[in-house]
């Protein structure tokens, strides 16, 4: 970004928070009920179910298992309104295709915020193979949250009152510069530290230094926050040490801006998508992608 370029404040009126109810996904929910006491949100909390998760059972036992579903829903229900006291919200219980309701609530309800939890190998994993992740992180118009499994229930619930730091990790590229101006936002709303990086595999003369020199160019002068942003340029595999430096520093979020997928997903995707999706299964704090 240079010097006079528009500066995107992120001010979030819609919140999506997409759950399935288990534990796992209420891991996301302390994140959303902070970001919308920040910003007087209102939060749309999205029932989302894969169709093909339910066992084969025999008829008999499908009215037992309709009550119980029925009942584990209304107490799971209930604790995330306890949660959501003070604040605007809803809860919409749409059925099918999972990204198809997500699209369209987004769409219907101006959703500016997407927040959702992860389950690993049963759950973000699987949708991933399903494509559906994939197209919630690379098809959503709006950012996307992510709480992915390694991050643990003690940060969740402790790290939300303040982001005290931020990694913002750039390619370069027309795609992951989109995500820049959230970094700057939210590091100047948190008073937060702001670090930007890069990593190079195959480093020729010269490279490491203009790298760091077009890290410096990404926050205009006055644009970031108090302080000047730590720049790091690393040797490495991106994903690798996006999550290296996210630990070193005890970073609270990462930011990413993401190519999107299109209509369908390609071959020309999937390298882009293994370091996000590396990233976000495992860090330690939550991941914020901004589609380009």
């Amino acid at each position: 970004m240079k010097d006079g370029e528009t500066f995107i404040q992120a001010a979030f009126k819609n919140i999506l928070f997409a759950t399935d109810f288990s534990s796992t996904t209420k891991l996301a929910l302390p994140y959303a009920v902070e970001i919308a006491r920040r910003s007087a949100a209102t939060v749309h909390v999205v029932h989302v179910v894969q169709p093909d998760i339910y066992p084969l059972v025999p008829p008999s036992r499908w009215p037992k298992m309709a009550q119980e579903e029925e009942e584990f829903r209304q107490e799971s229900k209930r604790q995330i309104e306890e949660e959501l006291q003070g604040l605007p919200h809803e809860f919409l219980f749409p059925g099918g295709n999972v990204w198809q309701n997500l699209a369209r609530v987004i769409e219907d309800k101006n959703i500016d915020l997407v927040v959702l939890g992860t389950h690993g190998r049963t759950g973000v994993e699987k949708v991933l193979v399903g494509s559906v992740a994939e197209e919630i992180f690379r098809q959503a118009a709006c950012p996307v949250l992510t709480v992915g499994p390694a991050v643990s229930s003690r940060v969740s619930h402790a790290a939300t009152a303040e982001l005290n730091c931020i990694l913002y990790a750039t390619d370069f590229s027309p795609e992951s510069l989109t995500a820049a101006p959230y970094a700057i936002s939210l590091a100047k709303e948190h008073h937060a530290e702001l670090i930007l990086m890069h990593s190079i595999q195959n480093a020729e003369p010269g490279q490491v230094n203009s790298a760091f020199q077009t890290l410096r160019d990404v926050v205009p002068l006055g644009a970031g926050p108090g302080s000047h942003p730590r720049c790091i340029v690393e040797r490495g595999a991106p994903a690798d040490t996006i999550l290296g430096i996210a630990t070193r520093h005890n970073v609270d979020m990462i930011v990413l801006g993401v190519r999107s997928t299109g209509r369908h997903l390609t071959a020309a995707t999937r390298v882009g998508r293994s370091i996000a999706y590396k990233v976000v299964t495992q860090a330690a704090c939550p991941v914020l992608t901004v589609r380009g």
